[in-house]
């Protein structure tokens, strides 16, 4: 079943209002055209924006209490809604509606009704959002406007979660293709093309903290991270040690560059270059990363050969690949949501576990294997020199 519909919301001075206005102006590659539900809303009028109906306190009760209200809420103070009216209009014109709505409307919305509408959430860096925020208002706010500003957005993003896909929007002509695109695609399965994974990378949606220069044709190389555990302690790269060694029969925990930010309808999976695994090197990670997973991506790299293997900090060890699923999952919510250092993914009983006690074993084995070495070659010696001497005799 297709959406009927696109819900934009997020951070406040994230751009909702012009991606609305920006998606109205253009027609999507099916022909779909798309237009944006006037709101109503008792907050103060702002001359930038026409998408609004500004009404009194009373009157938006009086839609409230009549049920003319598709949704409402309340944002800064401020009261926000969509009349069901104005929606149905849309519907009728054989058009797709836009919803701009605050964050806790959007989860109202599609808790009743999660399958009739695709949910962007708009997100920025505060300071850019800060920035837009002057810009907009043409005053330079307190340090406590500053502060209640941020606090309202980290209040925000903990409704991101409800979203299919979250955008980092720092350029209004990537975020407006991106959501074209997958308007385009909703509800289509398959690997991601270099076209779909450069236009969601641009607008932090799989991976952030990226090279495009790393982008492939179905994939992505993934570039190794400063941070590793190895020898039972937690390590950083840095200029002045640019190299991880991993000793013949020893392993690592290594992390990634890139900040996974999955979307609810993707899967992930990498593994090891070529390179490396021709070298004796083998990759141990979990079977997927989950739809909806955030934060930093760790493996374990285990040297089976019996020389040392050496990796260059930010160089290319693994390559990414995403599928788009048919539907939306839940987005993952497991202990490892958000974490970005190692510290938080090394067990207690790191130091007993079983790759620990398989490196101890084959330490020993290389032990006994030295020892019956200098045995069978003190037996080789002692026999030559027997026989020397019999010789000798004769």
């Amino acid at each position: 079943m297709l959406f009927e519909s696109i819900i934009i919301t997020g951070t406040s001075c994230a751009g909702k209002s012009t991606i609305a206005e920006k998606l109205c102006e253009s027609v999507a590659n099916n022909g779909v055209c798309f237009e944006q539900v006037k709101a109503v809303t008792t907050r103060e009028r702002r001359a930038d924006d026409l998408n609004y109906e500004y009404v009194s306190n009373d009157t938006f009760d009086e839609l409230l209490r009549d049920k003319k209200l598709l949704v409402q809420s309340t944002y800064r103070d401020k009261k926000y809604g969509i009349k069901k009216k104005a929606y149905d209009k849309i519907i009728e014109n054989k058009k797709v509606p836009i919803l701009v709505i605050t964050p806790t409307a959007a989860v109202e919305l599609l808790t009743e009704y999660q399958e009739k509408y695709m949910c962007i959430f708009l997100d920025a860096p505060n300071e850019a959002l800060i920035e837009r925020w002057i810009a907009r208002s043409g005053k330079n706010p307190s340090k406590k406007e500053r502060e209640e500003f941020c606090k309202q957005h980290e209040a925000d993003r903990k409704n991101q979660d409800t979203a299919h896909y979250i955008i980092s929007n720092k350029d209004l002509s990537a975020s407006v293709s991106l959501i074209e695109l997958l308007w385009e695609h909703q509800h289509q399965g398959g690997a991601l093309s270099q076209k779909m994974i450069a236009g969601m990378i641009d607008c932090g949606v799989l991976l952030r903290e990226t090279d495009p220069k790393m982008i492939n044709g179905a994939s992505y190389d993934l570039r190794l991270g400063d941070e590793y555990y190895y020898d039972g302690k937690i390590q950083k790269m840095s200029d002045k040690k640019p190299f991880l060694t991993i000793e013949p029969y020893d392993y690592a925990i290594v992390s990634c560059k890139e900040t996974a930010w999955i979307p609810r309808d993707i899967i992930a999976k990498f593994g090891l270059t070529v390179g490396l695994f021709c070298q004796g090197v083998i990759l141990s990670n979990g079977p997927q990363i989950d739809p909806g997973f955030r934060g930093t991506l760790f493996c374990l790299l285990f040297n089976t050969s019996n020389r040392a293997v050496h990796l260059k900090r930010g160089k290319h060890y693994a390559t990414i690949e995403f599928n788009k699923m048919i539907g939306y999952a839940e987005p993952y919510k497991g202990k490892y949501q958000g974490k970005e250092r190692i510290i938080e993914y090394i067990p207690e009983n790191a130091l007993h576990g079983a790759i620990n006690e398989l490196k101890k074993e084959v330490e020993h084995l290389k032990t006994e294997s030295r020892i019956m070495q200098n045995i069978y070659l003190g037996v080789v010696a002692l026999m030559f020199a027997i026989i020397s001497i019999l010789l000798v005799l004769k």
